[in-house]
């Protein structure tokens, strides 16, 4: 089974958010196609490895940082979107964008996320 580019950049932002006590864990081909068996048909395997599982905590804090932690901090003032976006991979701004407040800051995610990338190679 090959991914499809969707599920690809969806795997690249679930990985990026995945906790540092999972971070060496082996996910191989077999634990991504069980994930979206589960995320996308709620179809669940028999058999649970560590590699499905990373995913999993990946995916579920994904949402914690969108919608618990960032959201939140840029309208108090405590996680600016400087401090955000700094050093993350292009797909996973790009999911930021969409996610956070509904898409609707999306152009200044991106102004900002220029400007990170502007003060990184100075």
């Amino acid at each position: 089974m090959s991914f499809t580019l969707k599920q690809l950049k969806d795997l690249e932002t679930i990985i990026y958010f995945i906790p540092y006590l999972l971070s060496s864990v082996e996910i191989t081909d077999e634990d991504k196609k069980s994930f979206f068996l589960i995320s996308e048909r709620g179809i669940y395997p028999k058999v649970y490895t560590d590699g499905i599982q990373a995913l999993i905590e990946g995916k579920r804090w994904r949402g914690i940082h969108m919608f618990e932690m960032y959201e939140p901090g840029i309208l108090d003032g405590s996680m600016p979107y400087i401090v955000i976006l700094e050093g993350m991979p292009r797909n996973v701004v790009n999911f930021i964008k969409g996610e956070l407040f509904k898409g609707t800051h999306a152009e200044i995610i991106e102004k900002v996320y220029q400007i990170t990338l502007e003060t990184t190679h100075d």
